[in-house]
C-alpha cells in the first residue's frame, strides 16, 4: 500500500482535499467515489483502504458500492473503454460477431485490457438506442448499427 500510495502522492492530495472539502462523509460517499475514479482511472483495494480511513466509512460498505455500480473499475482499464451490447435487440442483430471481431482485431477476449493499457473491451447491457443496433460506445461516444466490417475503421478513431 505504501509503494501505491507514495508513487500517487498527488493524486491523494487531491483526493484528501475533496474528502475534507465535504462535511457528511458517508452521505457524499458517491462523489467521493466518482472524485477518486477520475483521478486515478480506477479505485484499485489500496484508494478504497484509503477512502475508508479518511472518511469513516468501512471498507466493507465502499467495497459493495463499487462492486453494484457498473462505472466504478477495480482494475487499471484502458485509454478507450469499448462496450458492446450484447442484449435485446443488439445480440438479435449479431452483436456478438461484433465482438468477436473487436476480440481477433485487439487480440484480447471481453473483460481484458491490452498490454499497451490502450484498449479495455467489454460487454455492455443495453444502452437504449435499440432500433439503431447493434450498438457499440468508445468512451461514451456511441456508434450505431455496427458491422463487423466497422470495427477497424472505429480503431483507427482512437489513434
Amino acid at each position: 500500500m505504501c509503494d501505491f500510495i507514495s508513487i500517487n502522492k498527488e493524486l491523494f492530495e487531491q483526493l484528501d482535499i475533496f474528502i475534507n472539502s465535504v462535511s457528511d462523509k458517508e452521505d457524499s460517499l458517491m462523489p467521493i467515489l466518482h472524485k477518486a475514479q477520475n483521478l486515478f482511472g480506477y479505485i484499485p483495494n489500496d484508494v478504497q483502504n484509503y477512502i475508508s480511513k479518511k472518511s469513516g466509512v468501512s471498507h466493507i460498505k465502499i467495497s459493495e458500492l463499487i462492486n453494484f455500480y457498473s462505472y466504478f473499475n477495480t482494475e487499471v482499464k484502458g485509454k478507450y473503454k469499448i462496450n458492446i451490447c450484447v442484449s435485446g435487440a443488439c445480440a438479435k442483430n449479431d452483436s456478438k460477431m461484433v465482438l468477436k471481431e473487436f476480440e481477433n482485431q485487439l487480440g484480447i477476449k471481453s473483460g481484458f485490457t491490452t498490454d499497451d493499457l490502450k484498449f479495455s473491451l467489454e460487454c455492455s447491457r443495453c444502452v437504449g438506442v435499440c432500433r439503431r443496433s447493434p450498438i457499440v460506445t468508445v468512451n461514451g461516444r456511441v456508434y450505431e448499427q455496427v458491422t463487423p466490417k466497422d470495427v477497424k475503421n472505429i480503431l483507427i478513431e482512437c489513434n
